[in-house]
């Protein structure tokens, strides 16, 4: 089109036309394959208005300067550097707009404006397409993460199965050793208490029989409170797993009045359902041996129970008036609760008066947890 309108004799404009066509198709070679675009994007820019300043009169040079719009702003270069071409290319059409004014006055000047807000356009148009490239992109990578995430999510569910299953078998594995430690420490300390009577009364019975009587009086009390033991033991597993914690200690409370045959209360402050069910068999164990050691070491005659449950912490109480043992040291049954505290972060405290019966004082944080671990000094024994 720029041929048609070159005089013969002006042998410049052929060149001119022929090098700036050369570079025109070469650079846009080149931009499909340079990542660093900006340059060959200032050459068709140059290329575009060196035509419309060679050449006035004729907005051709515009039809141009659009697929360079495109590729400029499909590149999405960076603010400031978009800034900077526009600003140039605003001076280059100006140049162009003041060179035509002088030359054929106001008619080409409003073409050239009207002309130029196709190139506004295809900048608008190279712009949404840049946002649509990158909103597929960004799909593509969410859509990446989320297979990631998925793979990683199959994956821990997969270990979490296989740690369910890992915390099944320990669970079973801790509670047969709770069970064995607790019979071991109670049944099996009563049993060895009975054998070694049963051997005294078979020599009291060829010496002296009333001693033999006496020694079988003491033979049916082990036994009887050995048997007492064991199904205590076996009620607890019963309410553990069949109650909740609450009816259990109610069982248990009224279990032991009409066996012990003492006056007892239970009593609870704050909402239960806080405590976790970790937490259940200590305390029902606890409960259970406290009342144990009421009738069978201080000879009680009225228990209290009193459960406290609040957002941070857990207390238990458990109060009898029996004779008390200030000098006393920990048994068998006390070191237990001690023990089965401690697992839980929690802290048991023993108060004793001589005639002002005795006091176990149990808490358990559920906010922090604590562990505490100090020598026992062994004195005289009390379970």
């Amino acid at each position: 089109m720029y041929l048609s309108i070159v005089k013969e004799d002006n042998w410049f404009g052929y060149v001119f036309i022929a090098a700036g066509a050369a570079m025109y198709a070469a650079n846009h070679v080149l931009l499909t394959k340079e990542t660093n675009a900006i340059w060959f994007c200032l050459i068709d820019i140059a290329i575009g208005f060196s035509f419309g300043f060679i050449f006035p009169g004729t907005g051709l040079f515009i039809i141009m300067l659009c697929p360079v719009a495109v590729a400029f702003f499909l590149r999405g270069f960076p603010k400031r550097t978009a800034w900077s071409v526009l600003c140039l290319s605003s001076i280059l059409f100006l140049t162009v707009l003041i060179r035509t004014y002088a030359m054929f006055g106001n008619e080409f000047v409003i073409d050239h404006l009207t002309s130029m807000t196709f190139v506004v356009f295809c900048g608008v148009v190279g712009k949404l397409i840049r946002k649509l490239l990158d909103a597929q992109d960004t799909a593509k990578q969410q859509f990446q993460e989320l297979t990631e995430s998925h793979l990683a999510l199959s994956a821990a569910h997969q270990e979490l199965h296989l740690y369910a299953k890992q915390v099944e078998e320990l669970t079973a594995i801790y509670e047969r050793n709770r069970m064995a430690r607790e019979i071991h420490d109670t049944v099996g300390h009563k049993m060895t208490a009975l054998l070694v009577q049963l051997q005294l009364l078979r020599e009291w019975q060829k010496r002296d029989s009333q001693k033999a009587d006496e020694t079988v009086g003491v033979c049916e009390t082990l036994a009887r409170e050995a048997l007492d033991d064991v199904r205590l033991s076996v009620r607890t597993l019963q309410t553990e797993n069949d109650r909740s914690l609450i009816e259990s200690l109610k069982q248990l409370t009224e279990d032991f009045c009409k066996n012990a045959g003492v006056t007892t209360e239970f009593a609870v402050s704050g909402d239960p359902a806080i405590i976790p069910l970790s937490l259940h068999p200590t305390l029902i164990r606890t409960v259970q041996e406290a009342l144990t050691n009421a009738k069978r070491h201080g000879g009680a005659a009225a228990c209290s129970i009193q459960l406290a449950c609040t957002t941070d912490s857990i207390s238990l109480v458990i109060k009898d008036d029996g004779k008390g043992n200030p000098e006393a040291a920990l048994g068998f049954g006390l070191l237990n609760m001690k023990k089965r505290a401690a697992e839980h972060g929690g802290m048991i405290r023993f108060e004793s008066e001589q005639d002002q019966g005795f006091t176990v004082n149990a808490e358990f944080s559920l906010a922090n947890k604590k562990w505490s671990f100090r020598p026992v000094q062994q004195k005289e024994s009390l379970s």
